[in-house]
Parts: C-alpha cells; sequence; structure tokens
C-alpha cells in the first residue's frame, strides 16, 4: 500500500509529458517538488489548485484553529489575534507571543483579504469576522476628542491590553503614540466597510480621519514627510519626522474625492501634498521608510519594502498617481531586488529552488512569506502589463515557495529560514494572502480550472452570488474593473439591467473574453458607474 501514491505520482507526470521530482528535502512539513529544470512548484496537488488550496488552509486555520485569549475576563472571550501580534507552537498547543499587538496594520490588512476572499468565493463569514474585529478597535482604540490628535486610531498597543493605548512595554515608544500611515490605512479601511455594509459609523469614522490628516498635511521634503511619521496624540509631539508609507492616505483621499464625501477641497488638497511628496522624494530618492508598528525608527534614509511595494501596487490601480508609473514600477521591483532579495541577514539565501524570497525592513532583514508574496504580486501585475515573461517567472516561483509555508492545516510559518522569529498574525493571515488575488487578475490561468470565481476588484463587491453558469454581484465604485475566471462563455452580460457588447481593449461599460481551454474564460468586466453585474452562460 505505502508504494501507491508513488504509482500515481508516476502515472500523472506521464499522462502530462512532464518531470516533477518529490525531493527528500523536507521545507515547513512538506516534501519539496522540482520541475525539470530543479525549480520549486507547489507540493499540493492537483498542482492547478495549490494556490486556491492556499487561500483556503488560511481561512480555515482562522475560523476554526484559533483558541480565545488567556483570561481574565474580558480577554478570554475573543480570539488571540484581538489582543496579540503573533502565535507559537508549543506540544501542539497554540500560545500568544507577548510582545505587542500591531491592530493598526492588522485591521486594513485582514480586511482587504476578507473582501477579496468574499468575492471569490461569496463566504461572508469571513466579512463578520473583520467587522467584529473592527468594532471592537473602534471601541476601544480610538483617541480622546480632546487630543491634539482626535478621534484618531491607534495602531499599537501591548499585548494582552483590552483598551488600546500604545505599544510601551519595550521602551521603543511611549503611550498614546501611533504611526500616522497606519492610521491613515485604518482611515481608508472604516471607509471601505461603510461601501460594503452602508452604516454610517464606518463613514463618520474614516470622515474624521481625512480630517485630521487634511489639517495636519504639510509640504514634504526630503527630512520631513508630508506628515510626520509617528506623533504622540494628546500633545501633538512629533517623534518621528520621515515615512514614506503614504499611499493609504493617497488612496483614502481619492475615493472620499471621487464619492463626494466630506470636506472635499481640502481632501484634494491634502491628495495632492502626499503624491507631489511621493514621487519627489522617495520614488527619487529611494529612501521608501517605515518600521512596521513596533520600532523606533527615525530616520530618513531607512529602508523598507512595505512602503516600495505599496506603492509599485497602488500604481496598478491609481496610475494616475504617477504619470510616468510604467517606468517608475519596474524601477520598484528591481529596488525590492537590490534591497531585500539579493541583499540578506544572517547568511539567508537570496533565493531557494529557482524562487526569490525577500526580507521586510534595514534592521530586520529576514526573508519571509509575506514579503515574497508581495513581491509576487508586483511581478505577476507587471508582467501582465508589459508582457515580459521574465516577471512572470518571477510570481510564479516566490508563489510556489510562499505555498510551503504552512502545514496541511493552515499554520503558517512565516519566516521558514530564520530562527525565532514568530508568524504574525497581520503578516500571515491578512498581508500574504491578499497577494495572491493580484496575481490571479494577472494571470487566470493560476485560478483553479473548472470554477468560477471572481478574481480581483480594486472596488469593494457586495451581493456576491455564484450560481451553474451564471456570476452576480454588485460594485460601489462608479468605475471599476473586475477579473474573473468561468467554467462557462458568457453569453450575456448585464449591467444594471442593460446588456453590454464585448469589446476587447476599450474603456466604458464593456467586456474583454478570453478562452483559457477545457471550457474555461477569462472575463474582465469594466463600468463606468456602480451596478448590479450579471454574468450568465
Amino acid at each position: 500500500m505505502k508504494y501507491t501514491p508513488i504509482l500515481c505520482f508516476i502515472l500523472f507526470v506521464s499522462c502530462n509529458n512532464h518531470s516533477e521530482t518529490i525531493t527528500d528535502t523536507v521545507f515547513c512539513t512538506h516534501n519539496v517538488v522540482l520541475d525539470e529544470q530543479k525549480k520549486i512548484i507547489p507540493w499540493y496537488t492537483p498542482g492547478d489548485k495549490a494556490y486556491d488550496n492556499f487561500l483556503h488552509l488560511r481561512w480555515d486555520f482562522i475560523k476554526n484553529r484559533v483558541p480565545y485569549s488567556p483570561g481574565p475576563d474580558p480577554r478570554s472571550r475573543y480570539p488571540q489575534y484581538y489582543f496579540y501580534c503573533a502565535f507559537k507552537e508549543k506540544n501542539g498547543i497554540l500560545e500568544p507571543d507577548t510582545w505587542m499587538n500591531d491592530v493598526g496594520e492588522k485591521i486594513p490588512n485582514w480586511f482587504e483579504s476578507a473582501r477579496l476572499w468574499y468575492a471569490y468565493t461569496g463566504d461572508i463569514s469571513v466579512m463578520k469576522i473583520v467587522r467584529d474585529f473592527m468594532d471592537y478597535t473602534l471601541v476601544h482604540g480610538t483617541s480622546s476628542k480632546e487630543f491634539a490628535w482626535p478621534g484618531f486610531p491607534y495602531t499599537t498597543t501591548n499585548a494582552g491590553d483590552t483598551i488600546f493605548r500604545g505599544f510601551t512595554s519595550a521602551g521603543r515608544l511611549v503611550l498614546h503614540e501611533i504611526q500616522v500611515d497606519h492610521a491613515g490605512e485604518m482611515g481608508l479601511t472604516y471607509f471601505r466597510m461603510y461601501l460594503f455594509t452602508g452604516d454610517d459609523k464606518y463613514l463618520s469614522e474614516a470622515l474624521n480621519v481625512a480630517d485630521v490628516l487634511a489639517s495636519k498635511v504639510r509640504d514634504g521634503n526630503k527630512d520631513e514627510s508630508v506628515w510626520p511619521y509617528r506623533v504622540v496624540m494628546d500633545d501633538g509631539r512629533i517623534t518621528a519626522q520621515y515615512g514614506a508609507n503614504w499611499t493609504g492616505c493617497y488612496m483614502l483621499f481619492e475615493n472620499l474625492i471621487r464619492s463626494g464625501f466630506g470636506n472635499v477641497e481640502d481632501y484634494i488638497r491634502a491628495r495632492d501634498k502626499t503624491r507631489d511628496f511621493l514621487l519627489e522624494y522617495p520614488m527619487k530618492t529611494g529612501y521608501w521608510t517605515d518600521g512596521h508598528s513596533d520600532t523606533d525608527v527615525k530616520s530618513n534614509t531607512y529602508k523598507s519594502n512595505l512602503s516600495a511595494s505599496n506603492m509599485a501596487l497602488c500604481l496598478f490601480d491609481y496610475p494616475e498617481l504617477d504619470p510616468e508609473w510604467k517606468a517608475d514600477i519596474p524601477l520598484l521591483i528591481k529596488w525590492t531586488e537590490d534591497n531585500f532579495v539579493f541583499r540578506t541577514a544572517n547568511e539567508e539565501p537570496s533565493t531557494m529552488w529557482g524562487a526569490n524570497i525577500v526580507g521586510e525592513q534595514d534592521d530586520f532583514n529576514f526573508k519571509m512569506d509575506y514579503q515574497t508574496a508581495r513581491y509576487a504580486a508586483a511581478c505577476a501585475r507587471w508582467y501582465a502589463v508589459s508582457g515580459d515573461e521574465s516577471y512572470k517567472e518571477k510570481a510564479y516561483r516566490s508563489l510556489n515557495w510562499v505555498t510551503y509555508c504552512n502545514d496541511s492545516l493552515g499554520m503558517a510559518f512565516e519566516s521558514p529560514v530564520s530562527k525565532g522569529i514568530l508568524s504574525w498574525w497581520s503578516d500571515c493571515y491578512g498581508e500574504c494572502p491578499r497577494m495572491f488575488y493580484h496575481a490571479f487578475a494577472a494571470v487566470p490561468e493560476w485560478a483553479p480550472p473548472g470554477e468560477n470565481h471572481i478574481l480581483y476588484s480594486e472596488g469593494i463587491l457586495k451581493e456576491v452570488k455564484y450560481y451553474d453558469s451564471k456570476v452576480e454581484y454588485t460594485t460601489t465604485a462608479d468605475s471599476g474593473t473586475e477579473y474573473l475566471r468561468l467554467n462557462f462563455k458568457p453569453v450575456k452580460v448585464v449591467l444594471n439591467g442593460s446588456e453590454i457588447v464585448r469589446r476587447d481593449n476599450s474603456d466604458g461599460n464593456t467586456y474583454i473574453l478570453r478562452r483559457l481551454g477545457k471550457g474555461d474564460y477569462a472575463v474582465t468586466i469594466k463600468h463606468s458607474k456602480s451596478c448590479k453585474v450579471e454574468i450568465s452562460g
């Protein structure tokens, strides 16, 4: 009996006319599988469903395998990810790490991962998970209206805190100190939750974040960014002058301007100052600076892959931010390769089995699954724009490597080549999986065959329904694009009750169709107003 799986594997590769080798090397509990070029391919079979399986495993772990927090009450009522940044497995039991809580990174990344998974599957349960978490954060992690930065999101707190007031336990930051960039991303997330739910409380919170940011905006330069990177909210003290992770703030203002909400003239001014700073300074100097949420960075030359990666991904969906985006995106990808692939720490590898693997930041340059997924997403989307096959190959190998970074039950290994680096909830279960949808949009062949999925949309979708030979959803953006893979050929695409026609490479209300083989199709829907979309075969 023990020879049966090997026989099945041999028959499989013979029928598909290519050679695959299951090696004796075990990586993150899986035997490494290599193709005929001795390069990494997914451990999961069938391989054309490996990325889909990865996403299923990560959400299944969140829904079914996360213990409640240790007491006392009320902490013990909530899952560990509410109050702790990371976890460790000990004797089969998941225990919380007691370093800190990076709520300002967790909420935006989990929301993005959840809303993309919901669109991809129709599984609305993940949106409730994130909404409940967001509601808790709003009540227990918003600054006093009397502060210099009033009604603003806390972005960090100590591990185990049930009231969020800042990360003070390590002596790096002080009470009420926040990262302004992550607070802006929280504001964007509040607005996106408003679009999904229609609940005005989220709009009110988003507008407050935007109003505070607009009132504090300044002309950025090489020493001081468009906002301070870190401030103490009660008295307004600036603790770090320079940061470069401002695409979340840009998108917050841009979305509010497009929707006509709030103080639009102030938002236009703040958006334009944000754009001018990003293009004039980090885009030219290469100083993409941030310290995530737990490092005391006070530098205008510090480098972090997060800021540069966010800029690259933003430009695919907001090309108006940078008139030279087609020249700048490959430069940003190369910047990541130069600084965080081929520059390594502690003799960690730059590549493994043909996959580029990516580090995080100057003082913590350990190779990580989510940073590698970020890089792969940018490479895949640039391939879709440029047609350069080398970027598709880079994306494919790096994503294959990422699929190894959890066990068969979905427990993540964030830094599998590092020693003593734990797996963070924000990185592993928010930031990492959401990058796969960018790759699906660029290369729909990587989504599972014979199934129906919305692969990616920058805009928020709701009322998603999947039927045999039919997909329905409602958009919330006036202008948007959705990418799908379908197991049927659309014969009718309807927007708000009116049928649209197929036109390749056209803007406006139309759709693009590409045959994938075996009855599957890649479909791109373009619309110029919010609408109910019905695709039927």
